[in-house]
Protein backbone atom coordinates (compact mmCIF):
# COMPACT_ATOMS: atom_id res chain seq x y z
CA UNK A 1 0.00 0.00 0.00
CA UNK A 2 1.31 3.28 -1.10
CA UNK A 3 1.70 6.72 0.98
CA UNK A 4 -1.59 8.70 0.76
CA UNK A 5 -2.76 12.04 1.89
CA UNK A 6 -5.59 11.70 4.32
CA UNK A 7 -8.37 14.77 4.57
CA UNK A 8 -11.46 14.85 6.89
CA UNK A 9 -13.88 17.32 5.25
CA UNK A 10 -16.41 19.27 7.63
CA UNK A 11 -18.54 19.91 4.91
CA UNK A 12 -20.61 18.02 2.35
CA UNK A 13 -20.15 21.01 -0.02
CA UNK A 14 -16.20 20.92 0.07
CA UNK A 15 -15.78 17.14 -1.09
CA UNK A 16 -16.32 17.88 -4.87
CA UNK A 17 -13.18 19.86 -4.72
CA UNK A 18 -11.28 17.34 -2.88
CA UNK A 19 -11.55 14.74 -5.08
CA UNK A 20 -9.41 14.80 -8.34
CA UNK A 21 -11.01 14.67 -11.81
CA UNK A 22 -8.67 11.89 -12.65
CA UNK A 23 -10.06 8.35 -11.97
CA UNK A 24 -8.32 6.67 -8.68
CA UNK A 25 -6.32 9.27 -7.38
CA UNK A 26 -8.52 9.94 -4.91
CA UNK A 27 -11.13 7.70 -2.81
CA UNK A 28 -13.83 8.18 -0.80
CA UNK A 29 -13.85 6.32 2.63
CA UNK A 30 -16.78 6.10 4.77
CA UNK A 31 -17.30 2.35 6.32
CA UNK A 32 -14.47 1.37 4.80
CA UNK A 33 -15.63 -2.34 4.38
CA UNK A 34 -14.88 -2.28 0.85
CA UNK A 35 -12.36 0.65 -0.07
CA UNK A 36 -9.79 -0.31 2.43
CA UNK A 37 -10.52 -4.03 0.88
CA UNK A 38 -9.30 -2.45 -1.97
CA UNK A 39 -6.42 -1.04 -1.24
CA UNK A 40 -5.38 -4.08 0.35
CA UNK A 41 -5.95 -6.01 -3.04
CA UNK A 42 -4.10 -3.10 -4.69
CA UNK A 43 -7.18 -2.63 -7.08
CA UNK A 44 -6.91 1.07 -5.89
CA UNK A 45 -3.84 3.26 -5.14
CA UNK A 46 -5.21 6.65 -4.13
CA UNK A 47 -3.08 9.37 -4.04
CA UNK A 48 -5.87 11.12 -1.13
CA UNK A 49 -8.33 9.13 0.93
CA UNK A 50 -11.02 11.43 2.02
CA UNK A 51 -12.89 10.11 4.71
CA UNK A 52 -16.59 10.97 5.17
CA UNK A 53 -17.27 10.21 8.96
CA UNK A 54 -16.79 14.25 9.84
CA UNK A 55 -19.44 15.33 7.75
CA UNK A 56 -22.38 15.07 9.69
CA UNK A 57 -25.31 16.54 7.40
CA UNK A 58 -24.26 12.54 5.53
CA UNK A 59 -25.19 11.24 8.41
CA UNK A 60 -29.17 11.61 8.90
CA UNK A 61 -32.49 10.12 8.71
CA UNK A 62 -35.60 11.68 8.82
CA UNK A 63 -38.94 11.78 7.65
CA UNK A 64 -39.97 14.04 5.11
CA UNK A 65 -43.02 15.60 3.06
CA UNK A 66 -41.98 13.32 -0.22
CA UNK A 67 -40.57 10.40 1.84
CA UNK A 68 -37.50 8.98 4.39
CA UNK A 69 -34.20 10.37 3.12
CA UNK A 70 -31.24 8.78 4.46
CA UNK A 71 -28.09 10.06 4.52
CA UNK A 72 -25.55 8.22 2.72
CA UNK A 73 -23.05 7.79 5.61
CA UNK A 74 -25.75 6.29 7.78
CA UNK A 75 -24.79 3.00 9.32
CA UNK A 76 -26.49 -0.29 8.10
CA UNK A 77 -26.95 -0.80 12.20
CA UNK A 78 -28.81 2.75 12.95
CA UNK A 79 -30.96 2.47 9.94
CA UNK A 80 -32.12 -1.41 11.03
CA UNK A 81 -32.91 0.40 14.70
CA UNK A 82 -34.76 3.07 12.94
CA UNK A 83 -38.61 3.12 13.73
CA UNK A 84 -38.77 5.30 11.00
CA UNK A 85 -37.34 2.48 8.97
CA UNK A 86 -39.67 -0.29 10.14
CA UNK A 87 -42.55 1.64 7.73
CA UNK A 88 -40.56 0.00 5.14
CA UNK A 89 -40.57 -3.65 6.24
CA UNK A 90 -38.43 -5.32 2.94
CA UNK A 91 -36.32 -2.62 3.27
CA UNK A 92 -34.97 -3.62 6.86
CA UNK A 93 -34.89 -7.38 5.59
CA UNK A 94 -32.20 -6.29 2.84
CA UNK A 95 -30.32 -4.66 5.33
CA UNK A 96 -30.69 -7.21 7.68
CA UNK A 97 -29.23 -9.60 5.65
CA UNK A 98 -25.71 -7.83 4.71
CA UNK A 99 -22.94 -9.71 6.31
CA UNK A 100 -22.23 -9.74 10.17
CA UNK A 101 -23.45 -7.43 13.02
CA UNK A 102 -19.87 -6.22 13.60
CA UNK A 103 -19.65 -4.96 9.75
CA UNK A 104 -23.17 -3.58 9.39
CA UNK A 105 -22.21 -1.67 12.80
CA UNK A 106 -19.42 -0.23 10.53
CA UNK A 107 -21.08 -0.35 6.96
CA UNK A 108 -23.45 2.57 5.37
CA UNK A 109 -26.14 3.09 3.12
CA UNK A 110 -24.05 4.79 0.41
CA UNK A 111 -20.90 2.44 0.35
CA UNK A 112 -23.63 -0.49 0.61
CA UNK A 113 -24.87 1.20 -3.02
CA UNK A 114 -21.21 1.99 -4.55
CA UNK A 115 -19.19 -1.19 -3.19
CA UNK A 116 -17.34 -2.99 -6.34
CA UNK A 117 -18.26 -6.65 -7.68
CA UNK A 118 -16.80 -9.25 -6.21
CA UNK A 119 -15.63 -11.24 -9.07
CA UNK A 120 -12.49 -13.05 -8.02
CA UNK A 121 -10.60 -11.85 -11.64
CA UNK A 122 -11.30 -8.03 -10.73
CA UNK A 123 -10.14 -8.49 -7.29
CA UNK A 124 -7.06 -10.48 -8.18
CA UNK A 125 -3.92 -8.39 -8.83
CA UNK A 126 -2.87 -11.49 -11.08
CA UNK A 127 -5.56 -11.08 -13.50
CA UNK A 128 -6.01 -7.63 -15.99
CA UNK A 129 -9.78 -8.25 -16.54
CA UNK A 130 -12.20 -6.60 -18.76
CA UNK A 131 -13.51 -4.76 -15.71
CA UNK A 132 -9.79 -3.39 -14.89
CA UNK A 133 -9.35 -1.92 -18.31
CA UNK A 134 -7.73 -5.54 -19.84
CA UNK A 135 -9.27 -7.19 -22.94
CA UNK A 136 -11.10 -10.45 -21.57
CA UNK A 137 -13.75 -11.22 -19.20
CA UNK A 138 -11.83 -14.37 -17.32
CA UNK A 139 -15.06 -15.19 -16.12
CA UNK A 140 -16.72 -16.81 -19.41
CA UNK A 141 -14.43 -19.81 -19.81
CA UNK A 142 -13.58 -19.81 -16.37
CA UNK A 143 -14.97 -19.96 -12.59
CA UNK A 144 -18.15 -18.45 -13.22
CA UNK A 145 -20.64 -20.20 -10.68
CA UNK A 146 -21.45 -16.59 -9.05
CA UNK A 147 -21.59 -14.23 -12.48
CA UNK A 148 -24.23 -12.74 -14.67
CA UNK A 149 -27.16 -14.58 -16.03
CA UNK A 150 -29.04 -11.39 -17.28
CA UNK A 151 -27.21 -7.77 -18.77
CA UNK A 152 -24.11 -9.87 -19.01
CA UNK A 153 -21.29 -9.12 -21.79
CA UNK A 154 -19.04 -8.01 -22.59
CA UNK A 155 -18.39 -8.24 -18.38
CA UNK A 156 -20.37 -10.80 -16.66
CA UNK A 157 -20.17 -9.19 -12.98
CA UNK A 158 -22.69 -9.27 -10.26
CA UNK A 159 -23.57 -6.38 -8.62
CA UNK A 160 -23.07 -6.84 -4.70
CA UNK A 161 -25.95 -4.41 -3.38
CA UNK A 162 -28.74 -5.93 -1.26
CA UNK A 163 -29.98 -2.90 -0.30
CA UNK A 164 -29.96 -1.74 -4.31
CA UNK A 165 -32.61 -3.96 -5.27
CA UNK A 166 -35.13 -2.87 -2.54
CA UNK A 167 -34.82 0.92 -2.82
CA UNK A 168 -35.56 0.37 -6.36
CA UNK A 169 -38.47 -1.29 -6.02
CA UNK A 170 -39.37 1.39 -3.64
CA UNK A 171 -38.92 3.85 -6.33
CA UNK A 172 -36.08 5.59 -4.09
CA UNK A 173 -34.37 8.52 -5.61
CA UNK A 174 -30.84 9.57 -5.17
CA UNK A 175 -29.34 12.83 -4.43
CA UNK A 176 -25.40 13.16 -6.59
CA UNK A 177 -23.15 16.11 -5.58
CA UNK A 178 -20.68 17.25 -7.74
CA UNK A 179 -18.68 20.39 -8.95
CA UNK A 180 -21.44 21.86 -10.59
CA UNK A 181 -23.88 21.65 -8.16
CA UNK A 182 -26.03 19.05 -6.72
CA UNK A 183 -28.49 16.41 -9.11
CA UNK A 184 -31.21 13.68 -8.08
CA UNK A 185 -31.61 10.28 -10.42
CA UNK A 186 -33.71 7.75 -9.77
CA UNK A 187 -31.88 5.00 -8.21
CA UNK A 188 -32.14 3.10 -10.83
CA UNK A 189 -30.64 5.08 -13.47
CA UNK A 190 -27.74 5.17 -10.83
CA UNK A 191 -26.35 1.76 -12.47
CA UNK A 192 -24.80 0.85 -15.69
CA UNK A 193 -24.70 -2.27 -17.77
CA UNK A 194 -21.10 -3.36 -19.08
CA UNK A 195 -22.42 -2.85 -22.99
CA UNK A 196 -22.75 1.23 -21.85
CA UNK A 197 -19.48 1.03 -19.76
CA UNK A 198 -17.55 -1.96 -19.41
CA UNK A 199 -15.26 -0.14 -16.41
CA UNK A 200 -17.88 0.84 -14.18
CA UNK A 201 -20.65 0.15 -12.01
CA UNK A 202 -22.25 3.47 -11.73
CA UNK A 203 -22.79 6.47 -13.64
CA UNK A 204 -20.70 8.99 -11.01
CA UNK A 205 -17.91 10.94 -12.33
CA UNK A 206 -14.33 10.56 -9.92
CA UNK A 207 -15.53 14.04 -8.19
CA UNK A 208 -18.84 13.38 -7.20
CA UNK A 209 -20.71 11.62 -3.93
CA UNK A 210 -23.81 10.22 -3.65
CA UNK A 211 -25.19 12.46 -0.33
CA UNK A 212 -28.81 11.19 0.17
CA UNK A 213 -31.18 8.47 -0.75
CA UNK A 214 -35.08 9.38 -0.77
CA UNK A 215 -37.76 7.00 -0.31
CA UNK A 216 -40.84 7.80 -1.10
CA UNK A 217 -44.32 7.18 0.94
CA UNK A 218 -45.94 4.52 -0.27
CA UNK A 219 -49.21 2.10 0.84
CA UNK A 220 -47.33 -0.91 -0.39
CA UNK A 221 -46.45 -3.75 1.03
CA UNK A 222 -42.55 -4.53 0.49
CA UNK A 223 -40.60 -8.20 0.88
CA UNK A 224 -36.65 -8.70 0.23
CA UNK A 225 -35.45 -12.85 -0.26
CA UNK A 226 -32.09 -13.35 -0.30
CA UNK A 227 -30.31 -16.79 -1.04
CA UNK A 228 -26.71 -17.45 0.14
CA UNK A 229 -24.14 -20.14 -0.08
CA UNK A 230 -23.31 -19.39 3.75
CA UNK A 231 -26.32 -19.18 6.10
CA UNK A 232 -24.54 -17.06 8.78
CA UNK A 233 -23.20 -14.22 6.20
CA UNK A 234 -22.44 -13.80 2.40
CA UNK A 235 -23.31 -11.85 -0.50
CA UNK A 236 -26.15 -13.27 -2.63
CA UNK A 237 -26.27 -15.75 -5.38
CA UNK A 238 -29.80 -14.42 -5.96
CA UNK A 239 -32.08 -12.54 -4.47
CA UNK A 240 -35.06 -10.67 -5.22
CA UNK A 241 -37.09 -7.04 -4.04
CA UNK A 242 -40.38 -6.91 -4.23
CA UNK A 243 -43.03 -4.07 -3.75
CA UNK A 244 -46.59 -3.79 -4.27
CA UNK A 245 -50.28 -2.84 -3.32
CA UNK A 246 -52.10 -6.09 -2.13
CA UNK A 247 -55.86 -6.09 -2.54
CA UNK A 248 -56.45 -9.89 -1.87
CA UNK A 249 -55.15 -12.45 -3.94
CA UNK A 250 -54.08 -9.32 -6.62
CA UNK A 251 -51.19 -7.58 -6.85
CA UNK A 252 -51.32 -3.84 -8.06
CA UNK A 253 -48.24 -1.52 -8.49
CA UNK A 254 -46.11 -4.05 -8.50
CA UNK A 255 -41.91 -3.83 -8.81
CA UNK A 256 -40.07 -6.92 -8.88
CA UNK A 257 -35.61 -6.72 -9.09
CA UNK A 258 -33.47 -9.26 -8.99
CA UNK A 259 -30.24 -8.99 -7.05
CA UNK A 260 -27.05 -11.51 -7.81
CA UNK A 261 -28.22 -12.29 -11.45
CA UNK A 262 -26.77 -9.32 -13.62
CA UNK A 263 -24.36 -6.57 -13.13
CA UNK A 264 -26.68 -4.31 -12.20
CA UNK A 265 -29.79 -4.68 -10.10
CA UNK A 266 -32.52 -6.62 -12.26
CA UNK A 267 -36.00 -5.05 -12.81
CA UNK A 268 -38.43 -7.79 -13.93
CA UNK A 269 -40.51 -5.89 -15.98
CA UNK A 270 -41.78 -8.94 -17.80
CA UNK A 271 -42.87 -11.02 -14.53
CA UNK A 272 -44.19 -7.25 -13.40
CA UNK A 273 -46.05 -7.31 -16.45
CA UNK A 274 -47.78 -10.73 -16.10
CA UNK A 275 -48.46 -10.19 -12.93
CA UNK A 276 -50.20 -6.94 -12.38
CA UNK A 277 -53.68 -6.92 -11.51
CA UNK A 278 -54.18 -10.38 -11.78
CA UNK A 279 -55.40 -12.95 -9.02
CA UNK A 280 -52.43 -15.11 -8.04
CA UNK A 281 -51.98 -18.54 -8.63
CA UNK A 282 -48.73 -20.74 -8.48
CA UNK A 283 -49.38 -21.35 -12.50
CA UNK A 284 -49.27 -17.55 -12.77
CA UNK A 285 -46.01 -16.82 -10.73
CA UNK A 286 -44.34 -19.99 -12.12
CA UNK A 287 -45.07 -18.43 -15.78
CA UNK A 288 -44.25 -14.44 -14.87
CA UNK A 289 -40.57 -16.35 -14.23
CA UNK A 290 -40.32 -18.03 -16.74
CA UNK A 291 -40.94 -15.03 -18.66
CA UNK A 292 -38.34 -13.22 -17.30
CA UNK A 293 -35.89 -15.49 -17.31
CA UNK A 294 -36.63 -15.99 -21.37
CA UNK A 295 -33.70 -13.34 -21.64
CA UNK A 296 -31.52 -15.48 -19.12
CA UNK A 297 -28.01 -16.92 -20.54
CA UNK A 298 -26.09 -18.85 -18.29
CA UNK A 299 -22.31 -19.84 -18.04
CA UNK A 300 -21.22 -23.35 -17.70
CA UNK A 301 -21.63 -22.65 -14.47
CA UNK A 302 -24.23 -20.72 -13.47
CA UNK A 303 -27.38 -22.11 -14.59
CA UNK A 304 -28.64 -23.26 -11.54
CA UNK A 305 -29.59 -19.45 -11.09
CA UNK A 306 -32.43 -19.82 -13.31
CA UNK A 307 -34.34 -22.34 -11.59
CA UNK A 308 -33.47 -20.16 -8.15
CA UNK A 309 -34.85 -17.30 -9.68
CA UNK A 310 -38.01 -18.37 -10.77
CA UNK A 311 -38.20 -20.35 -7.11
CA UNK A 312 -37.44 -17.13 -4.91
CA UNK A 313 -40.23 -15.04 -7.43
CA UNK A 314 -43.22 -17.73 -6.13
CA UNK A 315 -41.76 -17.62 -2.57
CA UNK A 316 -41.44 -13.89 -2.37
CA UNK A 317 -45.26 -13.24 -4.11
CA UNK A 318 -46.45 -16.22 -1.91
CA UNK A 319 -44.95 -14.48 0.92
CA UNK A 320 -46.85 -10.94 0.14
CA UNK A 321 -50.26 -12.18 -0.95
CA UNK A 322 -50.44 -14.15 2.87
CA UNK A 323 -48.81 -11.60 4.81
Amino acid sequence: MKNFAYVYPKTAASIPALLSPTEGSSLLYAGGTDALARMKEGLVKPERLVNLKAVKELDHLEEKEDGLHIGATVKLTSFVKSPMAGKYPGLVEAAKSITTLQLRNMGTVGGNLCQRPRCWYFRSRHFSCLRKGGEVCFAVNGENKYHAILGGGPCFIVHPSDLAPMLIALDAKVNILGPTGERQLPLDDLFVLPETDALHETVLSPQEVITSIIVPKSADKSHYLKFRERRSFDFAMVSVAMAASVSGKRLSNIRVVYGGVAPKPWRAKAAEAMLEGQEITDELVENAGTEEMKAAVSLEKNEYKVILAKNLLKKAVRDLVGA
